[in-house]
């Protein structure tokens, strides 16, 4: 498996704001062909939230990001819509797990 978290810079005042623009992410990402687990963590002690996602292989991962549902899930980012100040791409094979 592979797992993949963006680690979003997101002040206090933006959070809710992407947690709308995420809320519809979880189902939509159970159509996503390679896609084990979503989920949109919410830090409360730093100005920090990430999108955790698990695939069954790097393979699917990569297809998911060069799909047109990849490029309507991030419009957020070219319309301006994105409350978050940056991201850093976090990307990890998984070694040992109990599922």
């Amino acid at each position: 498996m592979y797992v993949v978290m963006n680690v979003l810079q997101v002040p206090t005042e933006g959070k809710n704001k992407m947690k709308e623009l995420f809320a519809k992410s979880a189902d939509n990402m159970k159509q996503v062909p390679g896609c084990v687990e979503f989920m949109f963590l919410d830090s409360t002690a730093e100005d920090k939230q990430i999108v955790y996602t698990k695939w069954e292989t790097k393979e699917a991962f990569e297809a998911w990001t060069q799909s047109e549902a990849f490029r309507r899930a991030h419009d957020e980012r070219r319309t301006g819509q994105s409350a978050a100040t940056g991201s850093k791409l976090e990307i990890y094979e998984v070694v040992h797990s109990t599922n």
